[in-house]
């Protein structure tokens, strides 16, 4: 295409997708971001459009070679987390309240020709447009289009997304992923403070896998997610940020000392506990996307930990189950004490302690590591010399399936829950009614339970602080469900967090992994801090310019113009 006829193209789609008509001044066009911007605004076509014959109504020729990649990637995230149209959950790209508006294969056989021949590749909930930034400059400048067009802007880096926050039909994305910057300084100052970290400054598009991989070099531990592809200064850390290693470290929001942030009045602000001390308050747990464009973030490092890990697992069936949830229960209590951290399934447990040898590890485990082996199982407790050791042998082989519909649905399980029998039998009737739905229980173990929290610093649920466990129970659909089993899906998903709620009441949830339909939301995912939180909101963007699904000051009457409105 000349480019003539491509800048033609950017303005017809820009009426199309964006509603922007010719009552747009002329600084205020796409034509005329996309020319400041130097050819940078480019559309942005859905992940699996290479198999499809019909985009949007009009015939297309499949990219026979691009879908065989697509095909050959569809469930792996890294494909997905390198492409800026690359989402790991399927209702992130989709519209979920119209089955007929997205752009899906079979995640079961994404060669299944079912899915791509003869139907058509809608832009579902996808933004229209995205800019690849580089610096302040270009947040700056679509900032100020946004705020002169009323065009929606979304910010992504990896794409892993529960809530549909880094997507958005109709909009125009900001691709975080290439700020691939990374430094470390044992002797960190924030600017304007005289306390210094030892700390790992990295660009908003680094994720885990690099990050570990940089502290490994040299020789400092960073806590971060049990995903190499999940971003280290995006939602993770903004919204509260668990790792296994967070009972005895903390979240990642006690870690981070200092964000530059690209606020909605276009100005590259530094905050930290020095100065814009309520901006980074808010960064600390009041949610990505909504307060700011972070460009950089720096966090607190350990030295390189040494721990014990053990890996329990055995094959489950309809009757060995529960007995193995009776005796996770009635050990949380004590495994907490003893800085224990990780992920428990069904018929899985891998957690780590920083505390504890490998002869104490198997004392603190010995219960459950028979019964395991009475199922035909097995245990492995070993001892290991660095955080990236585990993370290699164990973390980049267990990443969470993706190009799947997956809503998550966790509520913070605190220990008062485990003092009790009454609450203890509540979390057992709850494990049966899971298992009766066909799910299996998943828990993480990253209450920050042995961390010393200063109360009141960071703006994340004080939920977390009494937590000990973060229990799911999830709900997805296939690639050609119909609104109907939809609905049946969120109406059970609905159903669970309630009952949730009320084996943990005064408790909270983390947002980024919590139902998205959850109704008392505000209380759920920040309680007290709320309010103090929406004011920061109103002061650095007063007209609502960066707006995302139950974010702070989002408002229930903009559910209807959403891709989950058939589910409000």
């Amino acid at each position: 295409m000349t480019p003539s006829g491509y800048k033609a193209s950017l303005a017809v789609l820009a009426v199309q997708f964006l509603g922007l008509g010719a009552a747009c001044g002329c600084e205020c066009t796409l034509d005329s971001l996309n020319a400041t911007l130097q050819g940078r605004v480019q559309p942005l076509t859905p992940f699996s459009l290479p198999c499809f014959s019909s985009y949007n109504g009009q015939q297309v020729t499949p990219n026979d070679a691009a879908c065989a990649n697509v095909q050959d990637n569809y469930t792996d995230p890294y494909l997905r987390t390198n492409s800026p149209n690359g989402y790991m959950n399927n209702q992130v790209e989709m519209c979920s309240s119209d089955p007929q508006d997205q752009c899906l294969l079979d995640s079961s056989d994404p060669t299944d020709s079912l899915a791509f021949v003869n139907q058509t590749c809608r832009q579902g909930n996808m933004p229209s447009y995205y800019i690849e930034v580089t610096d302040e400059n270009d947040v700056r400048e679509a900032m100020h289009f946004s705020n002169c067009s009323g065009t929606r802007l979304v910010i992504k880096n990896s794409g892993h997304d529960y809530l549909s926050r880094s997507s958005g039909k109709g909009s125009l994305a900001l691709w975080t992923r290439k700020l691939q910057s990374l430094s470390y300084n044992s002797e960190f100052v924030p600017s304007g403070c005289q306390a210094t970290y030892n700390a790992i400054t990295a660009g908003a598009g680094v994720n885990f896998g690099e990050a570990y991989a940089f502290a490994h070099e040299n020789n400092v531990t960073i806590l971060g997610g049990y995903s190499p592809t999940v971003g280290l200064s995006g939602g993770w850390v903004m919204n509260g940020g668990h790792s296994v290693l967070s009972p005895v470290y903390g979240l990642g929001v006690d870690r981070v000392v200092q964000y530059k942030v690209v606020t909605p009045d276009g100005q590259l602000r530094v905050a930290n506990e020095c100065q814009n001390s309520d901006l980074f308050w808010a960064l600390r747990g009041g949610g990505g996307g909504t307060f700011g464009v972070v460009l950089e973030s720096t966090h607190r490092v350990e030295p390189t930990i040494s721990f014990v890990a053990a890996i329990i697992k055995f094959t489950s069936n309809s009757t060995n189950v529960l007995p193995f949830m009776d005796i996770i229960v009635n050990n949380t209590v004590k495994w907490a004490q003893e800085g224990w951290g990780g992920h428990i399934t069904g018929n899985t447990l891998v957690n780590v302690s920083p505390l504890l040898s490998v002869d104490e590890a198997e004392e603190s485990l010995a219960e459950v590591v028979a019964y395991a082996k009475a199922q035909g199982g097995s245990a492995v407790i070993e001892a290991f010399s660095s955080w990236y050791d585990f993370y290699e042998k164990y973390v980049t082989s267990s990443s969470v399936s993706v190009g799947v519909t997956h809503f998550a649905g966790s509520r913070l399980v605190p220990s008062s829950v485990f003092e009790t029998a009454e609450g203890r039998a509540n979390l057992m009737d709850f494990f049966e009614l899971i298992i009766a739905n066909g799910q299996s229980p998943y828990i993480p173990v990253v209450g920050p339970v042995l961390y010393n929290y200063t109360e009141g610093s960071t703006s994340a649920t004080p939920a977390w602080r009494q937590a000990l466990w973060e229990l799911g129970s999830g709900s997805s659909w296939a690639w050609n469900s119909t609104l109907e089993t939809r609905e049946q899906k969120i109406a059970t998903l609905q159903n669970m967090t309630a009952t949730l709620e009320r084996i943990t009441p005064g408790s909270g949830a983390y947002s980024n992994e919590a139902n998205p339909f959850t109704e008392d939301w505000r209380e759920a995912w920040w309680g007290d801090n709320y309010d103090k939180l929406l004011s920061i909101k109103q002061k650095y963007d007063p007209t609502g310019l960066l707006s995302c699904w139950k974010c702070i000051g989002w408002e229930e009457s903009q559910a209807n113009s959403t891709c989950f409105a058939a589910f409000s």
